[in-house]
């Protein structure tokens, strides 16, 4: 009856790693931020564009709003990974005191 439990601490280990492993891919994620580049460089081309052109304002004002939109989603992007990270080390505490105590 004692191997039941170190099975269970066992598995509930190696579950907490992979949740802290996706957590950490999920924070240095580098798709968004390549995206968040490419539509800077290209809102600065369409605001230089927008002082001698009138009918560019809609166009720089969707840009703005899409580049605030983006930013949310790194920024909820590197919660969700930084939660997954701290699920995952309590995962690995639990498991840790799981095995260990007698």
């Amino acid at each position: 009856m004692e191997l039941v439990p170190k099975i269970m601490a066992g598995t509930l280990f190696a579950l907490g790693m992979v949740t802290a492993v996706f957590g950490l891919i999920t924070i240095m994620a580098k798709e968004y931020q390549q995206a968040l580049r490419m539509l800077s460089s290209h809102s600065t081309k369409l605001s230089g564009r927008a002082i001698t052109e009138e009918g560019m304002g809609p166009a720089l004002e969707g840009m703005a709003r899409l580049l605030d939109a983006i930013r949310n989603l790194v920024a909820t992007a590197v919660g969700v990974g930084t939660f997954l990270v701290l699920i995952g080390v309590g995962m690995v505490v639990l498991a840790f005191w799981m095995f260990s105590s007698p």
